[in-house]
């Protein structure tokens, strides 16, 4: 028989194992985040718009107002 002692436990590391499935886990979520934020993005980005063509509508109507006089 062999006299090797016995390993230690040198420390205890809390938190996730990159190995396992609880990183999984974050992957659909990050996914979600991801399309919602482009989503949202698109609906901003076409409200604005909107709101440009208002304001330049009502500009345009102005200008002609004003041109007559």
């Amino acid at each position: 028989m062999s006299d090797k002692r016995p390993g230690k436990i040198l420390r205890v590391k809390t938190g996730y194992n990159p190995n396992s499935s609880s990183v999984g886990s974050h992957i659909p979520a990050f996914l979600a985040f991801a399309t919602g934020s482009g989503a949202l993005t698109v609906f901003i980005m076409n409200l604005l718009n909107s709101i440009n063509k208002r304001i330049r509508g009502e500009k345009q109507k102005l200008d002609s107002t004003t041109e007559g006089k």
